[in-house]
């Protein structure tokens, strides 16, 4: 905290083993499902800049941006995205990929209508269903510590616990 900076935020690296295959968990109304490239592209964008509306420093991103930094990885896999469709619209989404035995959950977030009702830990547990059907046993994500969605809370709650903490800092000129 020297030369002017000032600590402004906390993220936690959360990881869980899996030992056996994580049960599903259903919420009434809603059906979980796998995207659908070309299909599901600006629907599920418009879905996750919504859902990450509500949290600490986001910003906008443009469709194209979003789908090409998703989607142009090597270890891209859309069998590991997750919908969570409600009324005809993506309500939530998980988007997760697996890379050397490890499997990452990128995006998780489901819109503010729909939040409250069971749909982020349906779509975790879903996600990591997926990963782990496909060997990645071990899986980690990122979070704000201070998420004012609960996502730490929901994370803990799966069986995830902190495994490192990266602290932001900022120094006004």
């Amino acid at each position: 905290e020297g030369r002017g900076y000032e600590l402004v935020r906390h993220f936690w690296r959360m990881e869980i083993e899996h030992t056996a295959e994580p049960a599903p968990a259903a919420v009434d109304g809603v059906e979980l499902r796998p995207y659908l490239p070309g299909v599901d592209d600006r629907a599920l964008h418009a879905a996750v800049q919504e859902a990450f509306e509500d949290h600490w420093d986001q910003t906008p991103e443009p469709f194209e941006d979003w789908l090409r930094r998703r989607t142009t990885r090597g270890d891209h896999d859309p069998a590991l995205w997750l919908l969570a469709e409600a009324e005809g619209e993506i309500a939530g989404a998980a988007l997760a990929f697996g890379s050397r035995n490890f499997g990452w959950v990128l995006d998780l977030g489901v819109r503010r209508p729909w939040r409250g009702r069971g749909l982020g830990h349906a779509l975790l547990v879903g996600v990591f269903g997926e990963l782990f059907r496909r060997g990645f046993t071990r899986v980690g994500l990122e979070v704000d510590a201070a998420s004012e969605t609960g996502a730490t809370r929901l994370y803990e709650r799966a069986g995830m616990r902190v495994t490192r903490q990266y602290d932001w800092y900022e120094r006004t000129l």
